[in-house]
């Protein structure tokens, strides 16, 4: 990760942490997004399918006529970004992942009316949490690309945030309990926050890729992490990172 985003990651973990309410939070996420040459953006834990999303956008960061029409008409169970990130559990770029000709009319006409709001393409990222409480963080504009290093920022960030709020709503999302970390798996962890690959970390460290993998997924255990992202959003949470 380029020092530019690597400083804004850092500040933005740290600022989190600190964070004692939500709108709080959704500035510092707003600060993130907007560097990056985003526009708006927005997270809600997932309802099952047979609930309303009343009450459960946790950050609001689209424009306010399309967020209303979006909550009154509960477009969350027949959005076709919502729906693919559901099927593959991954970060999907909307105009990469989304083909408009094979959408169902009432999908079609959500992305349409989208687009008229200005979100025209984003990115949404799946988030988790240690609670099963899982949700969708989304950034959107009339940007088309989006590096892997901006990516993997974003994934940082949602899962940060993400974590931040339910503590702050009160939902209990870990029972934090002390972590033994070996002295190789914090530097592998250590080169990992800095945007490092497998293979580099392995060069850097005198370790073989498949070792520096053996470590990472041995922290993702002890972390109850999912993936990469929530692995130092959590490294961070817990103090194994400064």
């Amino acid at each position: 990760m380029n020092r530019i985003l690597a400083n804004l990651m850092f500040d933005f973990l740290k600022a989190c942490d600190a964070a004692h309410a939500s709108i709080e939070l959704s500035g510092l996420v707003g600060k993130v997004v907007t560097e990056l040459g985003f526009e708006s953006f927005a997270m809600a834990a997932l309802p099952l399918r047979h609930e309303r999303l009343e009450g459960r956008f946790l950050l609001k960061g689209w424009p306010r006529e399309w967020f209303e029409r979006y909550l009154h008409n509960n477009y969350i169970h027949r959005d076709p970004v919502v729906d693919l990130v559901r099927q593959n559990d991954k970060p999907i770029i909307w105009s990469k992942a989304i083909d408009h000709r094979g959408l169902a009319p009432k999908a079609r006409q959500i992305m349409k009316e989208a687009a008229q709001f200005g979100l025209v393409d984003g990115l949404t990222i799946p988030v988790h949490s240690n609670a099963g409480l899982d949700g969708v963080f989304s950034v959107s504009g009339p940007r088309l690309d989006i590096s892997t290093e901006e990516n993997n920022l974003l994934r940082i960030v949602a899962a940060s945030a993400f974590a931040r709020l339910l503590d702050l709503k009160g939902i209990k999302n870990k029972i934090r309990k002390p972590v033994a970390v070996t002295r190789s798996e914090s530097e592998c962890l250590a080169w990992c926050v800095a945007g490092k690959t497998d293979l580099e970390i392995g060069r850097i460290t005198g370790r073989s890729q498949r070792t520096v993998q053996i470590h990472l997924r041995n922290l993702q255990q002890k972390l109850q992490a999912k993936n990469r992202a929530q692995l130092i959003a959590e490294a961070f949470r817990q103090g194994l990172q400064r």
